[in-house]
């Protein structure tokens, strides 16, 4: 019998053995370490985000310099309003050009409205209601919001009561965790190119640049030539020549590095979105859902008690006021009031009250033990509380009412009526979810934002 044929499969004297010598072949499996984990896949980046990276760039540019939306007056001079619809359309031409394939929803053609009708404002020049730094506060309310909505990364797939939530993905987290987005791409395509990915054959380059150097030429001379023979268009010509004529040593340039991180921001927020995954998002809005659920550790006896000592404060509010408070309806001042001093006092002390009992209703409905549904007296007092509150609203409207009927109307008096009946709505929205379960906060913030949209075009 030989070394190798000895029993158990011992090794030859002085010779060494793998480990697994000796093993049937399942064994031998087992003993043998696997890495089940996939590797991580390398950066790409599509066709599309290379065409948009360099887009960007002059998006970039109609923001800053020729729009005007973050650096001058403001309030925009023709040709800077000209540029801020040049710099909405090219926006949302990249928008949609990035996320062709995304499922368009339904909501997003209300936000495009939005947009579009703030920007047509602007366009005109209209400044009677809301004035310049509003609407451009609106103008970029509306853009990341509508983006969110068209690229279906709100966090629940629509509007809803993480509102809070998206404003943060889309001014914040989305482009600035993909703030060097553009830069990747780019450095990515030249990678490509450089590593023969793509061909150039170089003899075809050279003859190119030749030709395109004769043509030129010739061009430049063509012009020169037509440029003697009419004044007109030696003017024009002379315009033309305005655009591409730069301060290389000093402000063009300190404009450029200007708009490069501006640029990135955007190409971070429009193409960075398209990279996130939805199912994270609605998996991250379950999760702040559940931990908002997990607040609910009041009695309900506690919550009811609380909300029955603001509604009878307010009923003993109107009892002992009302007189004062309904003079509006009946026409009837105050003795020592005259119509704008009567119009102008407690109107926003009520607004403010009307918030402050929003602020209540949310930590009665998110905190009792019990939901409030399935509690009569909590639901009944939370109800009494929204009329209440109704009842200020339209308090609050009536003196408003008064004020417009006798003085007429003013930029800060039709704000004003807006609030009012953005509040309202807001009672009837919450009190429709106390009584039925059903989803109403989407409805109120497209009529608050539509409503606020129109108002720019008085």
């Amino acid at each position: 019998m030989t070394d190798h044929e000895l029993p158990g499969g011992s090794a030859p004297a002085g010779g060494s053995s793998a480990p697994s010598e000796g093993l049937v072949p399942e064994e031998q499996a087992r003993a043998i370490p696997v890495n089940t984990t996939p590797p991580a896949p390398g950066f790409s980046a599509s066709r599309k985000e290379i065409l948009a990276a360099i887009a960007s760039y002059f998006l970039a540019w109609w923001y800053l310099f020729d729009a005007q939306l973050l650096f001058g007056p403001l309030d925009g001079t023709p040709p800077s309003r000209l540029w801020t619809l040049l710099f909405v359309l090219g926006f949302v031409g990249l928008t949609e050009f990035l996320h062709w394939e995304q499922k368009r929803p339904r909501e997003s053609w209300i936000w495009l409205g939005c947009l579009g009708i703030i920007t047509l404002s602007i366009l005109l020049g209209r400044v009677q209601v809301w004035d310049a730094v509003q609407r451009v506060l609106f103008l970029h309310l509306a853009a990341v919001y509508w983006l969110l909505c068209r690229s279906g990364r709100l966090v629940e797939g629509e509007s809803g009561h993480l509102l809070t939530l998206d404003g943060i993905h889309g001014f914040v987290i989305f482009p600035f965790y993909h703030f060097y987005l553009r830069i990747r791409c780019l450095w990515f395509e030249a990678r490509t190119l450089v590593r023969g990915r793509v061909r150039v054959k170089w003899a075809s380059v050279l003859w190119s640049l030749l030709a395109l150097c004769f043509a030129l030429a010739l061009f430049a001379l063509a012009v020169s030539l037509l440029s003697r023979a009419d004044a007109g268009f030696h003017q024009l010509m002379g315009r033309m020549a305005d655009w591409f004529s730069f301060d290389w040593n000093g402000e063009w340039l300190f404009k450029f590095a200007l708009s490069l991180p501006v640029g990135q921001y955007l190409f971070g927020l429009i193409a960075g979105s398209r990279r996130e995954d939805p199912e994270i998002l609605r998996e991250r809005g379950r999760r702040l859902c559940a931990w908002v659920e997990s607040l609910r550790k009041v009695p309900n006896l506690v919550w009811t008690a609380l909300t029955g000592g603001f509604v009878l404060l307010y009923l003993v509010f109107f009892v002992l006021q009302g007189s004062y408070l309904f003079g509006a309806f009946t026409r009837t001042l105050p003795e020592g009031f005259i119509v704008s001093q009567y119009a102008r006092e407690g109107f926003f002390e009520l607004c403010r009250v009307m918030g402050l009992n929003f602020a209540l209703l949310w930590l009665v409905t998110r905190m009792s033990r019990r939901p409030v549904r399935e509690d009569r007296a909590s639901l009944l007092l939370c109800l009494i509380l929204l009329a209440e509150s109704m009842l200020f609203a339209v308090v609050a409207f009536s003196k408003l009412a008064l004020y417009i009927d006798c003085f007429g109307f003013t930029p800060l008096r039709l704000q004003s009526t807006w609030l009012v009946c953005v509040l309202f709505a807001g009672c009837l929205a919450f009190g429709w979810n106390l009584l039925t379960g059903k989803k109403s906060l989407r409805i109120w913030l497209i009529f608050s934002a539509v409503s606020l949209s129109l108002l720019c075009l008085v």
